[in-house]
């Protein structure tokens, strides 16, 4: 009994470090990879039937990369002091784990990870790039150097999420270049638009002394920057694609509920809440292909 208890307690740990990434980027990105095979407008070979049954595989690819990102991002000393501040439920700051033992569970998760993916899941290349820039971003200090590098690690790094989710869910070696094209424009919305999330985290940032964009440029041009890159994104997406009244109404209907939120809800829990709402209209923006097929 006490064994069962203590794998348990073991298993609930290790689902705390990815549990806030899984409505702001876990989801998204299985959304990105699956709605972009299923839209058949890349030319994949892959029916939405097949598409959906490889769901379970699509999710279990992002999910494991992500966890690997995670346990990276939350095991050092500033990390530690920032989520005692911000987020003290993780792990770490929570007493659940040390650091010791979250490096520990990196050295064998990175392997047990790559080997997954080259066996049984697909898109080991895709783990292997998020690896690198995990690296640059965690243990190379590219989150803190300075926000516009921090943003563009993300860019980044939801590109190879993007194009390994796709290679997953369609069970394919290659994404496409018109596929390429596509990820490249999540990412430099992901780029210009990712300060979204340091809103809520402001104290904590402080404390750790992290360059992001509130604290750099100021809470009032950062909001301004994100509802500008929300509009322009919004409609240069809907240009790409072909003209959809659905499309139209609700990416620009999210949109617009994030500007909204953005210039005038302007405290850590609204901030939280509005980072979820910019996730939201970041799927309706990844259903623009799937809609534009029909």
């Amino acid at each position: 009994m006490a064994k069962a208890d203590s794998l348990i307690s073991a298993l609930y740990t290790l689902w705390l470090f990815p549990l806030s990434d899984i409505p702001t980027m876990i989801i998204p990105v299985t959304l990105l990879g699956m709605l972009t095979a299923a839209s058949g407008q890349f030319g994949t070979l892959a029916s939405s039937r097949d598409v959906l049954l490889r769901l379970p595989q699509t999710f279990s690819w992002v999910w494991l990369n992500v966890f690997l990102f995670s346990i990276s991002n939350q095991r050092s000393k500033e990390s530690i002091l920032e989520d005692s501040i911000n987020k003290p439920w993780r792990p770490l700051p929570a007493g659940k784990l040390d650091m010791s033992q979250a490096r520990q569970l990196l050295l064998i998760g990175i392997p047990l990870v790559l080997t997954s993916c080259s066996l049984c899941l697909g898109a080991a290349q895709e783990t292997a790039f998020c690896l690198v820039l995990t690296w640059m971003y965690n243990d190379l200090g590219g989150a803190d150097e300075h926000f516009v590098l921090r943003n563009m690690i993300n860019g980044v790094a939801y590109f190879f999420y993007g194009s390994g989710a796709l290679k997953v869910a369609t069970g394919s070696e290659s994404v496409g270049s018109e596929a390429s094209v596509w990820l490249l424009m999540v990412a430099c919305i992901i780029t210009t638009t990712m300060q979204v999330q340091d809103l809520k985290d402001q104290e904590g940032d402080k404390a750790r002394k992290r360059s992001t964009a509130p604290l750099d440029l100021g809470d009032r041009v950062c909001r301004f920057s994100i509802a500008v890159g929300v509009i322009l994104w919004s409609l240069a997406c809907l240009s790409y694609w072909p003209w959809s009244p659905i499309g139209l109404l609700v990416v620009l209907s999210l949109g617009s509920l994030v500007v909204w939120r953005v210039t005038l809800l302007r405290n850590a829990a609204e901030d939280a809440l509005t980072y979820r709402w910019w996730s939201i209209w970041l799927i309706s923006v990844f259903c623009l292909p799937i809609i534009a097929s029909h």
